[in-house]
């Protein structure tokens, strides 16, 4: 682990026990950085892990990341969340970790809310990494990657949670899933009738009513132990004979999607890999009034630019095939994009970074984390203001 100390350092795991002992080496370190956790192959199971000082402060992942925060504001602070199903509703405002902290701020939010709130998120997203380690996988190891950030990067009011702690109830959490049975299914799951008829014959008029009414295939197991207030474990147990005798089923779900409202202004491209950045990216950009696309696949950045033609390029440094700097000299070859502003986004914020950037034809440098300010002054910069934004 010496390599730990480098801006970026991937390692492979083939166990909890493995998995454990890096994550107890970022405390025992004190790091402050991003831990980065994927199956190679299998988008959905791909996780960030976020430290200061060797305290979990937030985690993302790509598996339902909007469902999963709506489930801790009903459960924490239900006046902030959303009737996630129903058809075409608007993001609520608030209803992010940096809106949440700045309600902090003003005495608006109780600090323990949002700190239930954080830690049932994190605790979500461990438990799913642990089952993703347990569950039987196809010549691919759990890879981990892990990216230092400058300690001043990092905002110190954010929540600090000990990792040791949450590591151990996301484990205990597990063995009681285990333990009933469960161990080859996802709580991420929603739960589906297949058979009405034979339902209905097996379960009392009741029964049949709630089960119709929940298990239509839109709510998650999660999302439904939350809205009947109900355990998960139990819950899952009462619907597993039906799902044995093929009456019901557990299937594969999208996550929450809000209607946006159209905008009129600049479009702005964000060629990244991370989701958690190209939506922090986007958070930031359509309240300002500025279109928004995010390109995670370097390799068709380029076909996409053509297509879209955006008014300003952001671009990450550190992707996988080909980096920002490759990715821009292939921007700037080509006439279209002569005069469009490309700014390359790091946390590699060197003198050396930014001679190299601007060798292969950037415009500017915007240094992570990805926050508002940051990004809003780059825009004034470089395009005519929204009229959002002024």
């Amino acid at each position: 682990m010496r390599s730990i100390d480098l801006p970026i350092a991937t390692y492979k795991v083939e166990n909890s026990y493995e998995l454990a002992k890096h994550i107890q080496i970022c405390s025992r370190d004190k790091i402050s950085g991003r831990l980065d956790l994927s199956v190679p192959g299998n988008r959905g199971a791909m996780w960030s892990l976020f430290f200061r000082q060797g305290c979990l402060t937030w985690g993302a992942g790509e598996l339902h990341p909007l469902r999963r925060w709506n489930r801790q504001l009903y459960q924490h602070s239900p006046q902030l969340a959303a009737d996630s199903f129903q058809q075409k509703t608007e993001r609520p405002p608030n209803w992010d970790y940096g809106s949440l902290l700045n309600q902090v701020k003003q005495g608006k939010i109780q600090q323990a809310k949002l700190a239930a709130i954080v830690g049932g998120n994190i605790l979500e997203l461990l438990f799913d990494i642990i089952q993703s380690v347990h569950l039987p996988r196809q010549h691919s190891e759990l890879q981990l990657t892990y990216s230092k950030f400058p300690q001043d990067l990092i905002d110190s009011t954010l929540v600090s949670l000990q990792i040791d702690q949450a590591w151990q109830q996301a484990e205990k959490a597990w063995v009681v899933w285990q333990q009933a049975g469960l161990a080859g299914f996802s709580p991420n799951l929603a739960p589906v009738i297949w058979d009405n008829e034979g339902l209905r014959q097996q379960t009392s008029q009741l029964a049949y009513q709630n089960l119709t009414a929940m298990a239509n295939g839109s709510w998650t197991l999660r999302d439904l132990a939350v809205k009947l207030r109900q355990p998960l474990v139990p819950l899952t147990q009462s619907i597993m004979p039906y799902v044995n005798q093929g009456m019901m089923g557990l299937t594969h779900v999208g996550d929450i999607s809000f209607y946006v409202k159209p905008v009129t202004g600049s479009l702005i491209a964000y060629i990244e890999d991370s989701r958690f950045d190209s939506e922090t990216m986007g958070r930031i950009l359509a309240p300002a009034g500025y279109r928004f696309i995010n390109i995670r696949d370097s390799i068709q950045a380029l076909p996409m630019l053509l297509e879209y033609k955006p008014d300003l390029i952001f671009l990450d440094l550190l992707m996988p095939v080909a980096n920002g700097y490759e990715v821009c000299a292939q921007i700037r070859r080509i006439s279209a994009f002569k005069n469009t502003p490309v700014i390359i986004i790091t946390s590699n914020d060197g003198i050396v970074d930014r001679v190299r950037a601007k060798i292969v034809g950037s415009s500017g440098f915007l240094a992570k984390p990805i926050e508002q300010q940051k990004v809003l002054s780059v825009l004034r910069q470089y395009l005519p203001v929204s009229p959002l934004s002024a």
